[in-house]
Order: C-alpha cells, then structure tokens, then sequence
C-alpha cells in the first residue's frame, strides 16, 4: 500500500511537472501567443535579453524552441530563447512599448569583446574603469545623443560593413527602468576611424577616440552575476 502510494505521488507531480510547460504558437500576423490571452512581439534587433533564467515553455512548431524566463522576471511580459551573451530570439508582450535607446535612460554599458565567447572587459557609467563615474554618465550620454541624431536625420558617416576594419567590440546599454534587455550597438575600430553602429538603422556614426582608454586598457573580467539587477552578459 506504501509503494502504491508512493508511486502515485510521484506520477502526480510529473503530471504537475507537464502541465506547466506552457504552449506558444506563432500568429499570422507574426506574433506569439499562448492561447491564453497573452501576445507577444520579437524584438527588434538590437535588443537582447539581459539573461536566461528558468525554463519556462516551447514554441508549437517544427523546430519546438525551447523558452525561458529572463531571469526572474515575469514570463508574460517577456521570454527569451537561449541565451549566451549574444542575439537570440527575445520576446516581449504586445502590450509592451519597447523604449528606443535615447528613451531607456541607460545608467551602464558593458563594453565586451568577441572570442569563443563574449567576454565584458569593462563597464563604463560606475567608474571602475575610469575612476569617475560622473563622467562615465556623460560619456554615455553624449554617445547616445550622436546616435539619436544621426539616426532622427539619417545620418551615417559610414557604409557598413567595412574592409579596414582592425577590431569590433559590442557596447551592451543597460537600464534600471528596464531590466529585461541591453541595447546593442557595434563598436568597430577601423583604419578610418572609430564607429558606433546600429544593427537596426543601419546608422554608422563616427565617435573618434573617446573609448580608446576603455577597450586598449582595459583586461576581461567574469561576468556580473546571473540576476536582473546586474546585467549577465
């Protein structure tokens, strides 16, 4: 009797187990939805999700993609595919409106580089590469002000991709009012210059040397750790 009880309760929490997986299908109009009521968009690119966190479902098609939580924030707001630091699949809930870079108030960039993994080798805004913090933030702030420009006029100040390049980085733009996602921007050190881009205008802008003393001094670091709080890259 013991034994048949015991065999029951376990069938009854992989019963449990199963039924939480949840079941999401791709729309006509493109989105995602778990027949539940809750609707969600792909990101556009650019955006990434600031870490994997527990698994949470799969996609109802041939490939059956598997989907989790970023990090511990709530699945109907936002899903991610797997995630190891670069672009994935991301989701956020329709009802959802993305901010663009110049609105997401970022507060920190981890400047990282692309080996067999990416790796963040400084982060700019805390003043622990700098030793100033303040003007880590207006750094920032300018970068992010010369894109908004060029990108609201057109603007590029190059062709993309290019031939002279020497070295590409990616500058990973986090904010506390959204901890969901980074904001990411190509950095490419060229011949010609140095060059910010942006994978979803497709706008080049031109920064000069103002990162020089971020990327040429600066050792890789391990990441931050895996919460929302601090972004894991």
């Amino acid at each position: 009797m013991k034994r048949s009880c015991t065999l029951l309760l376990a069938l009854a929490l992989l019963l449990c187990a199963c039924a939480k997986e949840a079941k999401y299908t791709f729309q006509e109009d493109g989105t995602l939805s778990d027949g539940l009521g809750n609707v969600y968009r792909s990101a556009p690119v650019g955006y990434e999700p600031t870490n994997q966190g527990a698994e949470y479902g799969k996609i109802d098609d041939a490939i059956g993609e598997t989907l989790y939580q970023v990090g511990t924030l709530d699945p109907k707001e936002y899903l991610t595919g797997p995630y190891s630091g670069g672009t994935t699949l991301f989701f956020y809930n329709a009802d959802i409106s993305l901010p663009s870079l110049w609105e997401m108030e970022a507060s920190l960039c981890y400047l990282c580089q692309q080996e067999t993994n990416i790796i963040t080798i400084c982060t700019i805004g805390d003043g622990s590469q700098s030793g100033d913090a303040t003007a880590d933030k207006e750094l920032l702030q300018a970068l992010i002000q010369q894109m908004q420009i060029a990108i609201k006029n057109g603007e590029s100040a190059s062709i993309w991709p290019r031939a002279d390049v020497n070295a590409t980085y990616q500058l990973k733009f986090y904010s506390e009012a959204w901890p969901a996602f980074y904001y990411n921007l190509t950095l490419a050190v060229c011949g010609s210059g140095t060059y910010l881009y942006d994978r979803q205008s497709k706008i080049c802008i031109d920064i000069g040397d103002v990162l020089v003393p971020y990327y040429e001094a600066s050792e890789p670091q391990a990441p931050p750790a895996s919460d929302t709080s601090e972004a894991n890259i």
